[in-house]
């Protein structure tokens, strides 16, 4: 048997890489006060694309990625360091995994958004528990808050003074 199942243990709580940016990327839009669909046009996506990548079900490119966080009043190198810091507080409460390969939804080891039914018992019969939605939310929103006022307010005076060439 394995040493997870019928062990008594909690759940082990689980995000993917691609929900935390997502909710990185969602907070940072309503901070501009842009509707998912207003802001999904300003890149050149339909408003259901973005809501996908918001949910953490789907990849930004990198240039989608830099064009995301330009909209956004942000640099690309800032923005992917408040992801990296949403996945450390993340890690306080779980652990950060990767969809399995094939599954560019990202339904599969811990997809944390989009899951249907069947990925869902599979994830908790393994002992994981994926963070969704306002839990997910409400993880983020307490650990990133301040880390998101700085990121804007640092990006929206310029670069720091060793970082101008």
């Amino acid at each position: 048997m394995d040493a997870e199942k019928g062990s008594g243990q909690q759940p082990i709580l689980v995000a993917t890489s691609r929900a935390v940016l997502g909710y990185v990327l969602a907070e940072l839009r309503r901070r501009r006060k842009l509707t998912q669909v207003q802001f999904a046009e300003q890149l050149g996506l339909a408003g259901s694309t973005w809501s996908r990548v918001e949910k953490g079900e789907t990849s930004l490119t990198v240039e989608q990625l830099r064009a995301a966080a330009d909209h956004l009043g942000i640099s690309a190198a800032s923005l992917m360091n408040l992801a990296a810091k949403g996945e450390d507080a993340v890690r306080r409460y779980g652990k950060v995994v990767s969809p399995s390969k094939g599954d560019r939804r990202g339904g599969g080891e811990a997809a944390s958004h989009g899951v249907g039914i069947g990925a869902m018992a599979g994830l908790i019969s393994a002992g994981m528990l994926p963070l969704i939605g306002a839990t997910l939310g409400g993880i983020l929103g307490k650990a990133l808050e301040s880390a998101i006022e700085k990121a804007l307010a640092r990006d929206a005076s310029g670069p720091p003074e060793d970082d101008k060439d």
